[in-house]
């Protein structure tokens, strides 16, 4: 377990490797941190401390992280609910909210929160949770996971047609180098097809770009055929053995 900043969790934060489900907590309470760090443990989990909103925005921009568990207290937790979930369909994640009363509760589910913990915090319980959103949080690590792939993309922008070449693709958008530059937030759309697939055609949009001509574009509107391809080439190469992708089943509890 990693701290972010000095504060009075660091005497409980220690690194450790593990492959399961990455964890950041954001409180300042040592008793919430300590009953979150002995459930991430029985999960086989990693986790990192944030004791301010602050230093969890911070992290956030920087890395990715499978789930977030928010003490309500913590003031500003609200309002980086409501932030992460309008960021979600860049960095997806799965939210539990530590809640103090019946106003936090259901204010903590209406900002976007998927699993409320309710005091008295036991790490038995948490980890029983953690163990029943592992099947979500896998399945947004597959939604979102890149496959590199090279391939022609044709692109429409502005009216006018542009050529590109894919780095990688996922569910969720896709990645391409292009001698045409792409302001932030432009609408396109797009062709590729896909190795011994089907052609995909959709609607996206540029999520950002860099000084070596390389764009990052979200799919916006693909259509159930599209989709459908694109979903079993990325079935196709998780059961690869070579990819060393696990199969992956997918879990959605009731909000």
């Amino acid at each position: 377990m990693t701290p972010l900043t000095k504060s009075p969790l660091d005497a409980t934060s220690a690194t450790e490797a593990s492959s399961g489900p990455e964890f950041l907590v954001v409180c300042n309470d040592p008793c919430v941190f300590r009953a979150v760090a002995g459930a991430v443990r029985k999960v086989n989990g990693r986790l990192n401390c944030a004791p301010a909103i602050a230093a969890a925005r911070d992290y956030l921009t920087r890395r990715k992280v499978d789930g977030i568990v928010l003490d309500l207290s913590v003031a500003g937790a609200l309002e980086l609910v409501l932030k992460t979930r309008a960021a979600g369909a860049v960095k997806p994640m799965v939210i539990f909210a530590c809640a103090w009363n019946d106003h936090q509760t259901e204010a903590a589910l209406r900002a976007g929160a998927n699993f409320v913990l309710r005091q008295p915090l036991i790490p038995d319980k948490i980890a029983n949770i953690f163990a029943l959103s592992t099947a979500m949080m896998t399945s947004e690590k597959r939604r979102y996971s890149r496959y590199p792939l090279m391939v022609p993309v044709d692109l429409e922008f502005g009216g006018k047609s542009a050529e590109s070449t894919m780095s990688d693709l996922s569910e969720a958008g896709m990645a391409i180098w292009s001698l045409q530059s792409f302001p932030q937030g432009s609408a396109l759309r797009f062709s590729f097809g896909l190795p011994f697939g089907e052609r995909v055609e959709g609607k996206g949009e540029v999520t950002w770009a860099n000084t070596d001509g390389l764009v990052g574009v979200r799919f916006n509107i693909l259509n159930d055929k599209a989709y459908s391809s694109l979903s079993n080439w990325i079935a196709l190469r998780n059961a690869m053995p070579s990819s060393g992708r696990p199969q992956i089943s997918t879990y959605s509890p009731a909000r």
